[in-house]
């Protein structure tokens, strides 16, 4: 892939879980794997909403320079939520590769909808990034 800076990203979930019982949909821990590092990352957080620096589940929205919910979803957290984290004053650096991954839920146990939009700058010239399958980046449909 080559050097690099990781920026950030916009987080979403898609909750498909239509429940009265407690429906929060992170936990997942962030795993940022630097240059190829074996598991467990140096950079290997405790949570989805520690990662976007809002903490105790927040359902409502929240914007700051850096980080924010712009979509807190329904009650019980239910619905559509959005999220985004950018590492300006905590930069992350990559010489070689960077894999930035966050769990599903506590011990990645949940099955919702996620997408994500990750930011990066890079040096060039770069291998070239092959998208995936088209049946892989179809929007779920309900």
């Amino acid at each position: 892939m080559g050097r690099g800076h990781y920026v950030g990203c916009v987080f979403n979930v898609r909750n498909l879980r239509e429940t009265s019982d407690w429906n929060w949909y992170g936990e997942g821990d962030d795993m940022i794997f630097i240059d190829g590092e074996p598991f467990p990352p140096s950079l290997h957080g405790t949570g989805t909403e520690d990662y976007c620096n809002t903490a105790w589940c927040p359902p409502q929205t929240h914007h700051a320079p850096y980080h924010g919910v712009t979509l807190p979803g329904g009650p019980n957290w239910s619905g559509d939520i959005s999220l985004y984290r950018f590492h300006v004053e905590d930069p992350i650096t990559f010489t070689e590769s960077i894999r930035v991954t966050i769990e599903h839920g506590h011990a990645n146990k949940r099955s919702d909808d996620v997408s994500s939009v990750a930011y990066w700058y890079q040096t060039l010239p770069h291998r070239p990034f092959e998208p995936p399958p088209a049946a892989r980046r179809r929007p779920y449909r309900m």
